[in-house]
């Protein structure tokens, strides 16, 4: 049986950055999107070679915004994919739309490509939060663009949604998530907002302009989340995301469970024989590579294979944030040394704190795990042991 890999293709434009966006993407002109997908082409073809022996499960183009370039190059891209990998017969084929740049022809273009899964960047149902977002779309324009996707034939659709954002109430929070769900997408994402460094809203912040709710409200607005979602018949597979039965995002799984990946374009990042890279960030660095002997691999910054303690590491805060959790069976078969000999005492004392519990040689978070999972999860670092020979 051949090794399974996944895809990644960024496309880092965009038709305006939002305010609270740190993404690498930015507004470009047609044709220097033009050049960067025939760079985009170079850099797949480049890859062939040293995955003959290996079987794609699933492709994600994200961004950026990918549904803001001409359906012809996403049509050019799955092409050039498709004959340079084994690419699964059920192989899961995202992209990333934003509701105000992707008409119906786009989405019929896209199923002739052969993508099958659509993830829509809604944020929010409200007009006014998503203005102040700084989103490009309205509520009207994102259900337009929901009805024209269902009308084209795709059954499998994420809508992304970002709550505890400035000035939003848990009013505001219910009438989002109860019209997103009345709409029965297959699956939901739901991401605390996180105030990056350089972007508008953490200048705002600085100044003390940005009124954020209140810890009891964000705790409020993620406890009916939860309570909410599970009524609806979505349950959390994975700390910020939802699905219905069998709808899980068959590409997020793999980076959470260890599925190698290549990244293409820029800024991309790749896990592939044990090693992980970024692609550069830098848009004149890339658009100069020819892929060619040397050269191709000139563009990967931050190239490391891990250690066996760092693949360790991400067997643990990787596979905890899946609702399943991590097999002890499993790190034994992986690692040749019992769970409990490195974690024992860690997840003994966070099952007696009600963070873990244990079914069946299985160890997995609580609700109140998931909620405070960043604390949770850096308890598993081992940086301070030493490597086994």
């Amino acid at each position: 049986m051949k090794q399974q890999l996944e895809l990644y293709v960024h496309i880092p434009f965009c038709a305006r950055k939002c305010n609270y966006c740190d993404f690498l993407s930015f507004p470009q002109p047609a044709d220097v999107q033009s050049h960067y997908v025939t760079q985009l082409l170079r850099e797949i073809r480049a890859a062939k070679a040293e995955c003959r022996d290996m079987t794609v499960r699933s492709v994600f183009i994200g961004g950026g915004t990918p549904s803001l370039i001409s359906e012809s190059f996403v049509a050019e891209l799955m092409a050039v994919i498709r004959g340079c990998f084994d690419l699964a017969e059920d192989a899961e084929v995202t992209i990333e739309c934003n509701p105000g740049s992707t008409l119906r022809h786009k989405f019929a273009a896209y199923r002739r490509a052969g993508i099958n899964r659509l993830s829509i960047g809604l944020q929010s149902a409200d007009n006014a939060e998503l203005k102040m977002l700084g989103r490009i779309h309205s509520f009207e324009e994102f259900l337009k663009s929901y009805q024209n996707a269902r009308m084209e034939g795709f059954q499998n659709i994420n809508v992304d949604l970002i709550n505890c954002i400035p000035m939003q109430s848990l009013k505001t929070w219910k009438k989002t998530l109860k019209t997103v769900l009345m709409l029965k997408p297959e699956h939901v994402s739901v991401y605390n907002l996180i105030i990056e460094e350089g972007t508008p809203f953490y200048q705002m912040q600085q100044e003390g302009l940005l009124m954020m709710p209140s810890e009891e409200e964000q705790a409020e607005i993620d406890s009916f989340t939860k309570e909410y979602l599970a009524r609806q018949n979505y349950h959390r597979y994975e700390i910020s995301n939802w699905a219905k039965e069998g709808m899980e995002c068959r590409h997020n799984c793999g980076y959470w469970t260890g599925v190698p990946y290549l990244g293409f374009g820029l800024g991309a990042a790749s896990y592939f024989k044990k090693t992980r890279w970024n692609n550069t960030s830098d848009l004149d660095e890339y658009m100069r590579c020819d892929f060619t002997g040397e050269d191709r691999v000139s563009i990967r910054k931050s190239v490391h294979e891990l250690s066996r303690n760092e693949r360790i590491e991400e067997f643990m805060f990787l596979g905890l944030r899946m609702t399943e959790g991590i097999s002890s069976t499993v790190f034994l078969s992986e690692f040749g040394q019992h769970l409990d000999s490195i974690y024992g005492k860690i997840l003994d004392k966070d099952i007696i704190g009600g963070l873990v519990e244990s079914t069946g040689g299985r160890y997995r978070l609580t609700d109140r795990g998931m909620d405070i999972s960043n604390v949770v999860l850096s308890e598993f670092l081992l940086a301070d042991q030493p490597e086994e020979a």
